[in-house]
C-alpha cells in the first residue's frame, strides 16, 4: 500500500510542473457484481489446477456464489493539449492490499497539423497487445470472461517503462508503430509453466500476487508469484504495428515483446524466466454486421535453476470470434468465441511430472444495454483440457471446466 500511494502522489504531483492554464480531469469508473454457478474443478485463485476464475472449494463440489467482481476507478487528467495522464485503481477481494494499481501513465502527444502523429509515455501499462479488451478499466464489450490470450497478459504482462509511437492519419484509417523500453515482469511466463493457461476477467495489480497451484512442479517458488518484479536490472522490450481502415472494415495489431531475463538470476528467493513471444490479431466487419475477431500468440519462456536444472517451454495460443448486436439500438449483443491453448515442455526430467497442457474453450454471452452506462450480461464457459500435472493431485489429467456467470456492469 506505501508503494501504491506514493505512486498515486507522484502522479498527482505532475499538474504542479505542467503550469495552472490547463488542468482538467475527467473520472470513469466500474461496479461489476457477479453470480457464478460452477463445477467441482477446484479454480486457480484457489490454488487448483482449474481454467476460471470461480471453481468449487474443495470437498463441496458444484459451487453458486455472488461475489463483486471489480470496482475500479479510472482517473484521467489532463494537463496541456498535449500532456496527459492515466491511473487505474482497483478494488479486489483476492488481491494483497484493498487496493491496488492496475497502469499508471504520463503520455504527450503533441498536436500535429501533418498526416504523422507522433507521442510517448512513461509509467506502467499494458503493452498493446489486444484487440478486445478496450473499455474502461481493460475490460472487453464482447462478453464476461476474456480469450485466453487476453487473460494471461491481465495475469502477468505489464510494462514499467517508456514508449515512443509514431501515427499516419489518412482519411477513413491510419497506421501506427512503436516500441517501449521496460523494466520489471521478469518473472512473466511462470505461470504458462506451472499452471497452465486460464480464462477468466482478471488483472493483477502492479503490486499483487499470483497463487502458484498447490501442487507444482517448480523447483524453488512455492506460494504466490509477484509478475512485475525487477530481478536482473536489464531492460526488456517490446514493438508493435496496428492499423485500422473504415473503407475495408478492418484493423490488425502485431506485437513482439521479449523481457530480455536474465533465466539463471535470482533475487530473494524468486527467479527470471526469459519470454518472449509474437502476436498478431485482426478484426473485420463480415457481412449482416457480425464483427469478426481472431489472435494468436506463439512463445516460450525459460528458466535455469541455482542448481542447475533448465525449466523451459514453449507456448501457444489463438481464438476465433464472432459478435453481433441483433438490434437496430444496438442494446443486445450476442458473442461467440472458440479458444485453444497449448504449452509444450521442452525439458521433461526424470521422476518429475511434466507441464505439459493442451485445450479448448467455447464461450456464449448475451449482453444488454438498456443504457449507455449500465449493461447486464450472460455468459456460458466450458473450457476442455489435458494436463500431465493434474496427476499428482490424484485427480484425472483431463478435466472440463463449466462456469455459468451473470454480471451487472455499471460504468462511466
Amino acid at each position: 500500500m506505501r508503494k501504491a500511494a506514493a505512486f498515486c502522489c507522484l502522479f498527482f504531483a505532475f499538474p504542479a510542473f505542467a503550469g495552472e492554464e490547463f488542468p482538467s480531469l475527467k473520472i470513469h469508473g466500474l461496479l461489476d457484481l457477479r453470480v457464478a454457478h460452477t463445477d467441482e474443478q477446484i479454480g486457480w485463485l484457489d490454488r487448483g489446477l482449474g481454467k476460471t476464475r470461480f471453481g468449487g472449494k474443495r470437498g463441496e463440489g458444484h459451487r453458486t456464489t455472488g461475489s463483486l467482481g471489480e470496482a475500479s476507478v479510472v482517473l484521467r487528467p489532463r494537463f496541456s493539449w498535449h500532456a496527459a495522464g492515466h491511473l487505474h485503481i482497483k478494488a479486489d477481494k483476492d488481491q494483497k492490499s484493498p487496493l491496488d494499481i492496475v497502469e499508471g501513465f504520463l503520455s504527450y502527444r503533441p498536436v500535429s497539423t501533418s498526416a504523422w502523429q507522433f507521442s510517448a509515455k512513461i509509467g506502467a501499462f499494458f503493452p498493446p497487445g489486444s484487440l478486445k479488451n478496450i473499455d474502461v478499466a481493460w475490460q472487453s464489450p464482447y462478453a464476461i470472461s476474456w480469450s485466453a490470450i487476453n487473460s494471461w497478459i491481465g495475469e502477468e504482462v505489464r510494462s514499467t517503462g517508456a514508449e515512443i509511437a509514431a501515427r499516419h492519419r489518412y482519411e477513413g484509417g491510419g497506421f501506427s508503430f512503436g516500441g517501449a523500453l521496460f523494466g520489471g515482469n521478469d518473472p512473466a511466463g511462470t505461470i504458462l509453466h506451472q499452471r497452465g493457461w486460464a480464462l477468466h476477467d482478471r488483472h493483477t495489480g502492479m503490486f499483487d500476487a499470483i497463487p502458484l497451484p498447490s501442487t507444482t512442479a517448480n523447483f524453488e517458488v512455492r506460494g504466490d508469484i509477484e509478475p512485475f518484479k525487477e530481478i536482473d536490472d536489464t531492460p526488456g522490450f517490446y514493438l508493435f504495428a496496428r492499423g485500422e481502415d473504415e473503407d475495408i472494415g478492418g484493423e490488425f495489431l502485431i506485437t513482439a515483446y521479449d523481457n530480455l531475463a536474465d533465466e539463471a538470476a535470482t533475487r530473494r528467493g524468486r527467479g527470471a524466466w526469459r519470454t518472449r513471444f509474437l502476436s498478431a490479431g485482426v478484426g473485420y466487419f463480415l457481412p449482416y454486421d457480425i464483427e469478426f475477431l481472431s489472435q494468436v500468440m506463439y512463445g516460450d519462456t525459460e528458466r535455469l535453476t541455482p542448481g542447475g536444472i533448465r525449466l523451459d517451454a514453449t507456448f501457444v495460443a489463438a481464438y476465433l470470434m464472432m459478435s453481433r448486436f441483433v438490434d437496430a439500438d444496438e442494446k443486445h449483443q450476442l458473442s461467440l468465441r472458440y479458444d485453444w491453448f497449448k504449452t509444450d515442455d521442452e525439458n521433461i526430467l526424470p521422476n518429475r511430472t511434466p507441464v505439459d497442457e493442451v485445450g479448448d474453450a467455447w464461450t456464449f454471452a448475451y449482453s444488454y444495454r438498456p443504457t449507455e452506462d449500465h449493461r447486464l450480461s450472460f455468459e456460458i464457459l466450458s473450457v476442455k483440457s489435458r494436463r500431465s500435472a493434474r496427476v499428482a493431485t490424484a485427480v484425472s489429467a483431463k478435466q472440463r471446466d463449466t462456469t455459468l456467470q451473470t454480471s451487472y456492469r455499471f460504468s462511466f
